[in-house]
């Protein structure tokens, strides 16, 4: 399987394929036997305005043991650390591990809301029975696209927009889903977003859109493929009204310039569109301004 890449700001790029085992279950484990061993050096609260995504970590850790003896044992709460891996660990030979993203916030309410943790949980499942592993947490599914990531940057590029096949379908854009909000041929307002056909990331962030726009019936919602040369052409007419990136870490992201084999294609940025509007919708659920199932209250 070729996959091809196209830079956001950015360039034509190939990357690696990669494949996925058979399944394997195994038995589960009960919230009623955690173990807590409390840190005794608790870390200084640092002031939440300087905080940087992924660089501030919490005092303590949850991990849970799995052998294919026993199966899982008890959960056990303990003070942050390293991990200790063998040197034939099959996460270090063959990149058979998990990566699973999911947010808490705390709202305007001072509550901690989780966000749609189940859709969370699905993904995971799915992840670990694909991987051959006890399901339950794949760091593969970004390690093939960090040097081709590390190329874009240095072109001046962003992000990587991702593309596959001979006809150059439009997949993610980097670790997003990628949506473009346009007028279709037709001359209806459409949001497309690429399907879950198992190239997609099935993103937690991508179905929430997805379900807002469906639940205001304001226009047209399509889930199907879409090659390059479509998308040039909308931006050539001028129908391309907004593109934009989804996920857990940005929420949404919108996109102002496409750089396609030397060629650089202005994308519509709106003040107040659509991306803007689902970012305001999302955290509006997220912090606790607006009540939803989706967010529940844990703390």
């Amino acid at each position: 399987m070729a996959v091809l890449r196209t830079a956001l700001h950015g360039r034509l790029l190939q990357a690696l394929p990669f494949s996925f085992g058979s399944l394997r279950l195994a038995s589960s484990f009960k919230a009623a036997d955690l173990v807590i061993e409390r840190n005794a050096a608790c870390k200084q609260k640092p002031d939440p305005s300087t905080l940087v995504f992924g660089k501030q970590f919490s005092d303590h850790m949850l991990t849970i043991n799995w052998s294919e003896k026993d199966g899982w044992q008890a959960p056990q709460i303990k003070p942050f650390q390293n991990l200790s891996l063998h040197p034939a660990s099959s996460a270090l030979h063959y990149s058979i591990e998990l990566f699973e993203g999911m947010k808490a916030f705390r709202g305007v309410d001072n509550h901690v809301r989780l966000f749609r943790p189940m859709l969370n949980m699905e993904r995971m499942h799915r992840s670990a029975e694909r991987s051959c592993l006890p399901v339950i947490p794949l760091s593969s599914n970004y390690g093939p696209t960090i040097a081709v990531q590390s190329e874009a940057v240095k072109r001046g590029c962003q992000q990587v927009l991702w593309l596959y096949g001979e006809q150059e379908e439009i997949t993610e854009v980097g670790t997003m889903n990628l949506f473009i909000y346009w007028t279709n041929e037709n001359g209806e307002k459409e949001l497309f977003t690429p399907p879950l056909d198992g190239i997609i990331l099935p993103g937690v962030t991508r179905q929430s859109l997805l379900d807002l726009s469906r639940s205001w019936g304001e226009f047209k919602v399509t889930e199907r493929t879409m090659g390059m040369p479509e998308l040039l052409g909308a931006l050539d007419s001028g129908r391309v009204l907004e593109v934009f990136g989804a996920g857990t870490a940005c929420v949404v992201c919108p996109v102002g310039s496409l750089l396609y084999r030397g060629t650089t294609y202005q994308v519509p940025t709106i003040q107040n569109g659509l991306a803007k509007r689902f970012h305001k919708e999302l955290t509006d659920i997220q912090y606790g301004r607006k009540s939803s199932e989706w967010a529940p209250v844990v703390v």
